[in-house]
C-alpha cells in the first residue's frame, strides 16, 4: 500500500492513575510533545486535573484530557482549567461529534461558554475577540473512533469545522469489528487506513493510541501523526517487575 504524506510528527504517552504534577518535567526531558490525562477510565478528581494541567503547560508539554462523556460540565471544567485539547471517547457519528464542538469551542465555531479570567487566559485574556479566536485555534478537539457507526461515519465527523483530529481506540475498535484484541488483523488496520484517510480528506490529523510498535509503525505508514503511546501504570508494573526479578536472582 502506498503512503501517505506525513504530517509532522506528535509523541506522548498516557497518564492513567497517577496524579503527580511534575511527572510533567519528566515527559519535557524525555522529548514527548503531549500527555492524555485519561478521565474515562482514570479516577482524577478536577483539582487534580486542574493542578496536573497546569504543571504540564508551565513545561511546555501538551495536555490532552479524555473526558468521560460529551456532556457539557465535564468540557467545559477542563477547558477552563487550561487544557490544550480534549479527546472524546465512544463518539458515536457526525451529530455526536457536533455537540462535542458546540461544548468545546467558542463561537462562531461552537457555544462554549465564556469565564475569562481564568487559567486558559493565564488570568490576563487582553483583547477578548482576538482572545477567543486565539482560543479556537489553541485547543484542540478530537474524536475517538472505536465504534462501527463512527467508522462509518469518519468523513463526516473529520469534516466538522471545529474538529482537529480523530484518534483510533485500537482496542474497543477491534471489539466492534469482531477482532478483539488482534492488532494486527488485517480486519482492523484496514479500519485504521480509514480513519487515517478520512482525516486527511478534510486537512485534519490522525491519530492511535497504542503500545504496540507494529500497530504504530503500520498507522504511521497510513499517514498518522499523532501517537500514544503507554502509560504510567505500564512504566510503573514493568520497572517494578525488573526490580522484583533482579532482586528476586540474589535468593
Amino acid at each position: 500500500m502506498k503512503e501517505t504524506e506525513k504530517k509532522e510528527l506528535e509523541k506522548g504517552s498516557m497518564l492513567s492513575e497517577v496524579c503527580f504534577p511534575n511527572i510533567a518535567m519528566m515527559y519535557k526531558n524525555a522529548g514527548l510533545d503531549f500527555t492524555i490525562i485519561d478521565c474515562e477510565h482514570g479516577a482524577f478528581d478536577y483539582s487534580q486535573v486542574a493542578a496536573t494541567v497546569t504543571a504540564f503547560r508551565l513545561s511546555g508539554v501538551r495536555a490532552i484530557v479524555r473526558i468521560p462523556e460529551i456532556r457539557r460540565e465535564p468540557v467545559t471544567k477542563y477547558l477552563d482549567m487550561g487544557a490544550d485539547g480534549l479527546l472524546a471517547p465512544m463518539v458515536k457519528d457526525s451529530a455526536d461529534a457536533a455537540r462535542l464542538v458546540g461544548f468545546g469551542k467558542y463561537p462562531p465555531v461552537g457555544n462554549r461558554g465564556l469565564s475569562i479570567n481564568r487559567a486558559h487566559s493565564r488570568y490576563s485574556p487582553g483583547d477578548l475577540d482576538a482572545y477567543l479566536a486565539a482560543a479556537n485555534r489553541r485547543v484542540k478537539i478530537y474524536a475517538q473512533i472505536e465504534l462501527c457507526s463512527a467508522l462509518e461515519d469518519a468523513e463526516n465527523i473529520a469534516a466538522l469545522d471545529g474538529i482537529d483530529g480523530l484518534f483510533v481506540g485500537p482496542t474497543d475498535l477491534s471489539m466492534a469489528l469482531g477482532v478483539f484484541n488482534k492488532l494486527d488483523s488485517p480486519v482492523l488496520l484496514d479500519a485504521c487506513r480509514r480513519v487515517a484517510e478520512a482525516a486527511a480528506k478534510s486537512g485534519k490529523v490522525s491519530g492511535i493510541i497504542t503500545g504496540n510498535m507494529g500497530l504504530i509503525s503500520a498507522c504511521r505508514g497510513f499517514g498518522m501523526s499523532i501517537f500514544c503511546m503507554g502509560s504510567e501504570t505500564r512504566l510503573l508494573s514493568g520497572g517494578l517487575a525488573g526490580i522484583g526479578e533482579k532482586l528476586g536472582a540474589l535468593a
